[in-house]
């Protein structure tokens, strides 16, 4: 059974944490620019369930409270024995960082246009791979995405 909810944010990201623990996953729509250009703005639906230690890694799509206290889903770009520094993929320097008693939950799937990708599917792994590794030069293909995709759609 889907349920829709808007509720405060805060309230909100603390009932997802809640239910994370609890086993279940969550389904939001994505608000935010800070994942484009492939996960984007009240387009794609992403899933958001429990982790294991072992998928907190390089990579990995998480939900968490960071340490200035607002509620970011950014890619894990760094681990460090209790915490994660995190990088939007829309971003080109601006990280955040969090505890891993922080971490909300991660990403176990998106809906992107209908089409369901998961976490650890070969495609979202290569796509995750070739964008971290594209970090330095990220700012070239984001400037293009933004003049032809987003002033196209205001």
């Amino acid at each position: 059974m889907t349920k829709t909810i808007i509720k405060d944010k805060g309230i909100m990201m603390e009932e997802i944490r809640t239910l994370v623990a609890e086993g279940k996953t969550v389904t939001l729509t994505v608000k935010g620019n800070s994942m484009n250009p492939f996960i984007v703005h009240l387009r794609d639906r992403m899933t958001i369930g429990p982790w294991k230690d072992e998928d907190i890694r390089k990579g990995t799509v998480a939900l968490v409270k960071d340490t200035r206290g607002n509620y970011v889903i950014h890619r894990i770009i760094r681990r460090e024995e209790d915490s994660v520094t995190l990088l939007g993929d829309g971003n080109v320097g601006f990280t955040e960082t969090a505890t891993l008693d922080n971490i909300i939950g991660i990403m176990h799937n998106i809906d992107r246009k209908g089409r369901i990708w998961t976490s650890e599917s070969a495609m979202w792994r290569l796509y995750s791979w070739f964008w971290m590794t594209l970090t330095p030069l990220r700012r070239y293909p984001l400037a293009l995405w933004r003049k032809l995709f987003l002033r196209s759609h205001v």
